[in-house]
């Protein structure tokens, strides 16, 4: 099985303790991948989804993209219509310290979708935000090019790919 997907994050916590972060922000799990790992592409986009919509519109190249949306709660970051994208464009996954809508669609898409949760409303669109830039999630400080690791238990970053 592909190690992108065959892993635990208990089990990584007891063999590369001193190799990752774990989070402290709890996440549900909305996509039809519930496991999922890959480097990491940051974006900061607090109210407002423009940049999301737009860097997964290119190719993915098995990445997640993490998205830092300070944990703003009436707006969502990701709909079916951009997690389709995502998946169809080779994105393994989706990390959103926001919310996410259109739940009972994503769970039907094959991509990793982890969110603290979901609101009805869309984004404002004005082109706001950042990519690439370090972003603190769940105290964490994440950067473009670390590796997530992420299951039903929780989630850590590690600074390359971990070997199983």
């Amino acid at each position: 099985m592909d190690s992108r997907f065959n892993f635990s994050v208990p089990d990584i916590c007891d063999d590369h303790a001193d190799k990752v972060q774990v989070s402290n922000l709890q996440l549900q799990s909305y996509g039809g991948n519930d496991t999922f790992s890959g480097p990491i592409e940051t974006i900061n986009c607090p109210d407002d989804n423009s940049l999301v919509k737009e860097i997964l519109n290119t190719p993915g190249k098995n990445r997640i993209l993490v998205i830092d949306a300070k944990g703003v709660s009436h707006a969502s970051m990701v709909g079916d219509q951009i997690a389709a994208k995502a998946k169809s464009n080779n994105w393994n996954g989706i990390v959103v310290n926001g919310y996410v809508r259109d739940v009972e669609v994503l769970k039907t898409i094959p991509l990793g979708i982890y969110a603290i949760g979901s609101t009805p409303k869309k984004t404002d669109k004005h082109g706001l935000g950042s990519i690439g830039n370090d972003v603190f999630v769940g105290s964490i400080l994440i950067q473009s090019g670390n590796w997530l690791y992420i299951d039903s238990n929780g989630w850590v970053i590690a600074k390359n790919e971990l070997k199983f």
